[in-house]
């Protein structure tokens, strides 16, 4: 194998191609899923509440609510808490679509504010500057697995009045001053997609210590359904729907995997730190290559090793890029900004330009490889690949 980057001529440092993100199954995931499957439920069971007792337990909060996915989870949040229109929720424009989903799908108006550049998370100036007397929530996303500011954020929703809704959907595993991220007030949402922290396929969680809005997601879940109807003791058949609801229930079988993998979960976030410690100690020394922070009192579990590409590094993000994918290891880039995209633009008037630290983060981003099953071997491909790149990039610039 030569030292040139395979996008320029030499021979890939892979010959199996390698995502950003994956799952990581093993023969007990298998064994569970079986059984589930040889059980008397296969929809919504007792398996389901059991593994709501174990998240809620490892959380730390008297309820969690499973879901479709963490899309729903965030879906289902908005309808609970009665979000309509002429309501406003704040917002990060560096999220997938789904944050937003709490407002537009009630009819709200999702508001951006600007991110700190440095954690990518809400900055709570930002967030002042963007309340106004229709704002009802604030939704704050946990980018990468790093916290936001949480405790500034709370003083804000106190400040307002408003209510707070996490999207912890990158941050499953994540500890905040010695507390679960997840645990905050007032609600939470996860995602278990099989590129997060854990999985079920797919599937999501809403966590709460609020005994009112738990029983409202629970019936919103399934249909908006009372089943305890007076009478229904001696007819016990009658059941009615008092509103409009979803069927966001996850199947037994799924909740078997989230259960086996949540049991496994310091495991995975060791592997994860051991990967995020290798390439810390790999690219320290490289110039243009911007790792992620980790601020005091943040223990992370981070979903996404996103790093940041400059004009140092020797060529740009989109060469990074299609260089990596070359060397057959698929990064990614998390996210294109929200305000970008044509639904938002057109819906709500946003425009490219409103957010300058979220564009200009953007621009440098990319996610590499990060999930436990990766090898050594594997972490070693990643760098590998990086360092030929600066070096080809490098020793280009010195021949000139």
């Amino acid at each position: 194998m030569t030292d040139t980057p395979a996008l320029y001529g030499g021979t890939p440092v892979r010959d199996q191609p390698m995502g950003y993100g994956s799952q990581t199954i093993e023969q007990r995931d298998k064994d569970a899923v079986l059984d589930g499957l040889d059980g008397n439920y296969i929809s919504r069971g007792p398996t389901v509440e059991a593994f709501e007792e174990a998240m809620a337990d490892y959380i730390g909060v008297d309820h969690a609510v499973a879901t479709t996915s963490g899309t729903t989870a965030l879906q289902l949040v908005g309808a609970a808490m009665d979000i309509g229109p002429g309501d406003e929720i704040v917002t990060t424009p560096l999220t997938f679509v789904a944050s937003t989903y709490p407002a537009c799908h009630q009819g709200a108006k999702p508001v951006f504010a600007d991110i700190d550049p440095e954690t990518r998370t809400l900055d709570p100036a930002a967030v002042r500057d963007a309340i106004t007397p229709e704002t009802v929530a604030l939704l704050p996303m946990h980018y990468g697995g790093h916290p936001c500011d949480i405790e500034e954020l709370l003083a804000i929703a106190d400040e307002h009045d408003l209510q707070v809704i996490w999207d912890c959907c990158h941050a499953l595993g994540t500890e905040y001053e010695g507390e679960q991220i997840g645990a905050q007030r007032d609600v939470a949402t996860f995602s278990f997609h099989p590129v997060k922290n854990i999985t079920t396929g797919e599937g999501g969680m809403v966590v709460t210590d609020d005994d009112d809005l738990a029983a409202e997601l629970e019936r919103l879940r399934s249909f908006d359904m009372n089943y305890d109807v007076p009478g229904h003791e001696d007819e016990p058949w009658y059941q009615i729907s008092e509103g409009l609801g979803y069927n966001f229930n996850i199947t037994d079988f799924q909740a078997a995997l989230g259960y086996e993998q949540l049991d496994r979960i310091e495991e995975f976030k060791r592997r994860r730190q051991e990967i995020t410690a290798r390439y810390d100690q790999a690219f320290t020394d490289i110039p243009g290559l911007e790792t992620p922070v980790v601020d005091d009192g943040v223990d992370p579990m981070f979903h996404l090793y996103a790093a940041e590409i400059t004009a140092k590094f020797g060529c740009s993000r989109k060469e990074f890029v299609n260089a990596m994918h070359a060397e057959d290891i698929y990064v990614q880039v998390h996210y294109v900004p929200l305000h970008y995209h044509t639904y938002f633009q057109s819906e709500y008037g946003y425009e490219r330009g409103q957010y300058p630290n979220t564009e200009t983060v953007y621009d440098r981003l990319v996610s590499l490889p990060l999930y436990p099953a990766m090898d050594d071997e594997d972490v070693e491909d990643v760098v590998r690949a990086v360092k030929r790149l600066h070096d080809y990039h490098t020793d280009s610039v010195r021949a000139e």
